[in-house]
């Protein structure tokens, strides 16, 4: 999200294409915990990668400081219902419910979702499963999501080829959930 005139200079482009190099490998392999640009907040960088003054960002309440400079720099505001990229805390989720899945013949007019976590490890492991994650599997164990998360997630993969991409972010770490990719957890499979 642009919110200032960028001034970084010849090194911006540099900088924007590793950023988003790194945030296409952390899609490709769902699970790996990728750094974007060093000493940078994970969702700023994605937002500063990715969208621009005519794309509708949806920020909740829990982002104040970035909600008000995205409306000062009179950035497109964005409900739920139109939204390119959303922009929420983990413990705020509440659901992909009113959030664009996309169509059969457009299934990228979806929203991707940013979630601050409040680590990408320490919590309950989800071994996920599912395009990308390879024979061994891959793990994300993310601490400040609602229990309900689980669930909600089962929902939107249902939908696949249609639903919800997520990159969850933790300071200036990201790893991605793509639709495709299920989550598996030891005391829902085992039981």
């Amino acid at each position: 999200m642009k919110i200032a005139i960028d001034q970084r200079g010849p090194q911006n482009a540099y900088e924007d294409r590793k950023a988003y190099r790194n945030l296409l490998q952390a899609f490709a392999y769902p699970g790996k915990m990728m750094t974007l640009r060093a000493g940078q907040l994970a969702h700023s960088v994605v937002l500063e990668t990715l969208a621009d003054e005519t794309t509708p960002v949806w920020i909740d309440e829990g982002f104040a400081e970035i909600k008000a400079n995205a409306t000062k720099a009179q950035l497109p505001s964005a409900s739920r219902v139109n939204c390119v990229f959303a922009l929420c805390s983990g413990e705020r989720f509440n659901g992909f419910d009113g959030f664009p899945v996309g169509t059969l013949v457009d299934p990228h007019l979806s929203t991707t979702m940013l979630i601050e976590v409040v680590s990408l490890t320490g919590g309950e492991p989800w071994r996920l499963a599912g395009p990308g994650v390879g024979p061994n599997g891959a793990s994300l164990a993310p601490i400040g999501l609602p229990k309900m998360f689980p669930a909600a997630w089962a929902q939107n993969n249902a939908l696949y080829p249609l639903g919800i991409d997520v990159i969850f972010t933790a300071g200036e770490l990201c790893a991605c959930l793509p639709r495709s990719v299920r989550l598996e957890i030891a005391d829902v499979c085992t039981g």
